[in-house]
């Protein structure tokens, strides 16, 4: 591969590479966790029950909302970068710079 294509793969990127394990470990959990959550319910947990296929794929089904609020979680708790240029044209106020409208508008009266 040359230099201008390395560049474009931007999850490679140095300051990409923590958003690219979380996810690969988010797809990887995706990928095996229900399933390993759906056999082991199948044999070792509801054997018993009227329906334990039905049990079963609740059980993967949970599971699955696990990882993806683990996935969202650690994607809301990651800090957002601050641009110095931004901050000062907005006031520093932590609002994104932009005309203020409505309510929001300064009065000059």
């Amino acid at each position: 591969m040359t230099k201008q294509k390395t560049d474009n793969i931007s999850l490679l990127q140095e300051q990409n590479r923590e958003v690219a394990k979380k996810l690969g470990t988010a797809t990887l959990l995706m990928f095996t966790l229900p399933i390993i959550a759906f056999y082991i319910g199948l044999y070792y947990i509801f054997p018993n029950k009227e329906e334990p296929l039905m049990w079963s794929g609740g059980l993967a089904v949970f599971f699955t909302n696990i990882v993806i609020f683990g996935y969202v979680w650690s994607a809301f708790s990651e800090e957002d970068p601050v641009d110095e240029n931004e901050q000062r044209l907005s006031g520093g106020d932590g609002d994104i710079a932009g005309p203020r409208v409505g309510a929001f508008k300064k009065r000059t009266d």
